[in-house]
């Protein structure tokens, strides 16, 4: 489906003989051999930024945000200052790595390598001063701050819900700390939106109008059945404490919701409302000061590719062509003619054979469905990977939350934390039950789940340590291309020989992700309005209006990170056809496979390097 995002991976298990040879450096003096201690100098680095990103330490786990630590009390800073100071530290960061002579093909080189890709992606827009650029996050620079589907009004809470700690009465208390500093946060929040405003920044006012309902809904409803006070009251029934201590702290939480939180949602949302009549008309971000160059910025870090975006929407409208071609055939064989594809698969997304109930029970039983999916998914791991790397980490299933659904997409991954106290989650939106028909989810589950985003995530945390900065790195491509891959592999496997229905379904999604590279290209390079975005996306798709409308809204406010999914799906399936037409009858995909994960998330590039060295 169309979200399917994996926002923390780990590296370890050295696989490629010629890349990873002894580890060994030359000093940084020059003057004698020894190790250059980047496993040391990183960690150093990561310190350094998540300082000024405790959120992103917060929603890994890392040590520093565990038990009450500091790194859990506080949002992160996206004032202007805040913004500044992050950005130069990112470079500051990236010039103290350059500056490590590690010894070619050695751990401790590789690990630099990664690491410099991730700073680098981060550093390619920082003269454009609008926005938040995260050198970990998945969308890499995001062009307006807080949006329908992003932002710390959103991505706060939602760390404060699922991922915060809250085991300990020190965790709990740094929970609570946080809450209440989120009137001073926001009003840093307000500051660098209206600072980006003055830069010449004006969000698309379609995205402006979507935001206003994801704050009210954070301002609505009693304060005492709040989703945050919700889940502060369920979490904290694994700490050991008391009644009066559990009492203690859901009063203080709701009394740091009325007086602080809720104020400062107010206040953000009196400034999204002043700027909707200003809203910028145009859908793409080629209209905002210095478009085109966040843009191009945005598809090489987020489609790790030189390509031009003319040439992406090529092969998008390629790759539509060959998809389309394969589910005509499909379709005819099912006796389903008439129309285009996109016209009979929305009939078939409408046909009660395929359909949940729109009911709590009907969400229940879909949600039971998908769990047994991905359950029958890992008793096949054989089939996919070599034994000594099936993964064991614990994998749920849950409902994108009531209040956040309308904006959100429509399924995603949330990784593990380090510590392992969470299991990756796989979400998926139940908004509209007409949006999800029973031939989809097969798909959708092996692209979150299994073998997708979490095998990847749980192969790659089970495989030893790794320097923080690369535990934690983000590479979109890599990501998402390995979890399309993973959607052919089912398919590969025989998954759907007995479910003509299901493989209409995974069609269906693999022509969501070409469609894609036209129109992510087609809004912010040729200039398309948001409705002929729509317009092309549903017919080409046949995926229901509401998701359609939902996920082209999602490009308007991500630029670049929707052309990662086919595009490193492409690039895997190329590495892996080289591969395979040089080993020939010894070829084994489970070793490919293993190739690609067993070392953790990297640019496409490090990957085709691993290849070509062990194809030999």
């Amino acid at each position: 489906m169309g979200f399917e995002l994996t926002r923390r991976e780990m590296i370890a298990g050295l696989a490629a003989a010629t890349i990873l040879g002894t580890s060994g450096c030359a000093s940084l003096s020059g003057h004698t051999v020894q190790s250059c201690n980047a496993g040391s100098a990183l960690a150093r680095e990561a310190d350094h930024l998540l300082a000024m990103l405790p959120e992103v330490a917060t929603y890994n786990g890392t040590d520093a945000s565990l038990d009450g630590g500091p790194l859990a009390r506080r949002l992160n800073d996206y004032s202007p200052a805040g913004e500044r100071a992050l950005r130069d530290g990112t470079v500051a960061s990236r010039a103290r790595i350059a500056s490590l002579d590690c010894t070619a093909n050695s751990r401790e080189a590789l690990h630099a390598r990664v690491s410099d890709a991730v700073l680098a992606n981060a550093e390619r827009s920082t003269s454009i001063p609008y926005g938040h650029i995260n050198p970990f996050s998945y969308v890499n620079h995001l062009p307006y701050l807080v949006s329908q589907i992003s932002g710390p009004h959103i991505d706060s809470q939602a760390i404060m819900t699922t991922q915060q700690s809250l085991r300990t009465p020190g965790a709990i208390d740094a929970w609570l700390e946080k809450l209440e500093s989120f009137e001073t946060a926001f009003a840093g929040i307000v500051e660098k939106i209206r600072s980006d405003e003055a830069a010449g920044c004006q969000p698309p006012q379609a995205l402006l109008a979507k935001t206003l309902p994801v704050l009210d809904a954070f301002l609505e409803g009693p304060a005492n059945a709040h989703p945050l006070i919700d889940a502060l009251r369920t979490r904290m029934a694994d700490a050991v404490i008391d009644q009066s201590m559990r009492d203690t702290a859901i009063r203080r939480a709701v009394a740091a919701l009325e007086t602080r939180a809720r104020p400062a949602y107010a206040r953000l949302r009196e400034q999204i409302a002043d700027m909707l009549p200003r809203g910028q008309e145009m859908s793409g971000v080629w209209a905002q000061p210095d478009g085109e160059e966040l843009y191009a910025a945005n598809v090489r870090a987020l489609g790790d590719t030189e390509q031009s975006p003319d040439e992406i929407h090529d092969i998008g409208l390629d790759e539509v062509r060959r998809i389309t071609a394969d589910m005509e055939r499909l379709l005819a064989a099912q006796g389903e003619t008439g129309g285009s594809v996109g016209e009979r698969m929305l009939r078939l997304a409408s046909d009660e054979r395929f359909l949940f109930a729109d009911s709590d029970a009907g969400r229940e039983e879909l949600l039971d469905y998908v769990r047994r999916t991905v359950r029958t998914a890992e008793v096949h791991y054989g089939d996919m990977l070599p034994a000594d790397i099936i993964p064991q980490q614990q994998l749920v299933v849950r409902r994108v939350p009531v209040a956040t659904q309308d904006g959100a997409p429509g399924g995603y991954y949330d990784a593990p934390s380090l510590d392992g106290t969470r299991p990756g989650t796989y979400w998926i939106n139940l908004r509209d039950m007409r949006a999800v028909p029973r031939f989809r989810l097969p798909t959708l589950s092996y692209h979150e789940g299994v073998p997708g985003h979490h095998t990847q995530t749980a192969i790659a945390s089970g495989l030893g340590e790794a320097p923080l900065i690369i535990r934690i790195a983000s590479f979109n491509a890599y990501q998402e291309g390995w979890a399309l891959y993973s959607e052919r592999i089912a398919a590969e496997l025989g998954y759907y020989d007995d479910d003509p229905f299901g493989d209409l379904g995974r069609l269906q999604d693999e022509l969501f992700r070409a469609v894609r590279l036209v129109v992510d290209t087609g809004l912010h390079h040729k200039r398309w309005t948001r409705e002929r975005a729509i317009a092309f996306m549903q017919e080409a798709t046949g995926i229901a209006e509401s998701r359609v409308t939902a996920e082209i809204e999602r490009y308007m406010a991500w630029p670049g990170q929707a052309l990662g999914y086919k595009l490193g799906q492409l690039r895997l399936i190329e590495l892996r056809e080289q591969m395979r037409s040089v080993q020939r009858a010894g070829f084994d995909v489970r070793n490919f496979n293993a190739l690609v994960l067993n070392q953790g998330a990297m640019p496409l590039g490090l990957v085709d390097e691993r290849v070509a060295a062990a194809s030999g």
